[in-house]
């Protein structure tokens, strides 16, 4: 008779998949265990966060600690508060000439519905403050997510880049070297696209 500790994972609002973030080679190396027969190891926690920081992974936050009884209420808490906020202004005209120019095509992913097409800032409007068609291009809304995020870049031939931390996401990775879905005489700014690009993989 062997004494064995059981485990229980409870992940909830917490879990990121991490696939082709780290390969076994690798996770081997962040284990605080060298046996290959344990299918849950224990993992040096400090170089383990920093190994997924450096591949540009956005952890979630932890949620609330669990309760007394060990469970998570089933309920979440809701309700309303007040709060000031800046408004971005013009985002929605900016939208429209962006439409006018390329129209409901996301230039990565090709054509999508209106509801999920987004007017995206090759030049972050919170620097700027400003809308130019020239720095702007349709996105889908999770496409523009990536592109924010700097998990997605466009390199100075209009060809999409994308972040080697989303190699195990068939989706997302298989967009890897797909030319912009824009006509050649695009007012597109060069410059804009070649200052985010070096930006974004610079982080890679």
């Amino acid at each position: 008779m062997l004494q064995v500790t059981a485990f229980r994972a409870h992940y909830g609002g917490t879990w990121q998949p991490l696939d082709g973030c780290l390969d076994k080679a690798q996770l081997n190396e962040l284990s605080l265990s060298r046996s290959d027969q344990q299918s849950i190891k224990a993992m040096d926690r400090v170089r383990t966060l920093k190994a997924i920081a450096s591949r540009v992974v956005r952890l979630p936050r932890q949620r609330e600690v669990l309760d007394r009884g060990g469970h998570r209420p089933s309920e979440l808490p809701g309700g309303r508060r007040r709060t000031t906020a800046a408004i971005r202004r013009g985002q929605d005209a900016f939208r429209r000439a962006l439409v006018r120019q390329y129209g409901l095509i996301c230039a990565v992913t090709g054509a999508a519905p209106a509801e999920v097409l987004e007017a995206a800032h090759l030049r972050p409007f919170a620097d700027t403050e400003r809308h130019r068609v020239e720095e702007g291009l349709m996105l889908r809304s999770d496409v523009h997510r990536l592109f924010d995020s700097g998990l997605l870049a466009i390199d100075s031939d209009l060809v999409v880049r994308i972040a080697p931390s989303l190699a195990g996401h068939e989706l997302y990775s298989s967009l890897a070297g797909a030319r912009l879905r824009i006509p050649g005489d695009s007012p597109i700014d060069r410059a804009a696209i070649a200052d985010h690009h070096a930006a974004t993989v610079a982080t890679w």
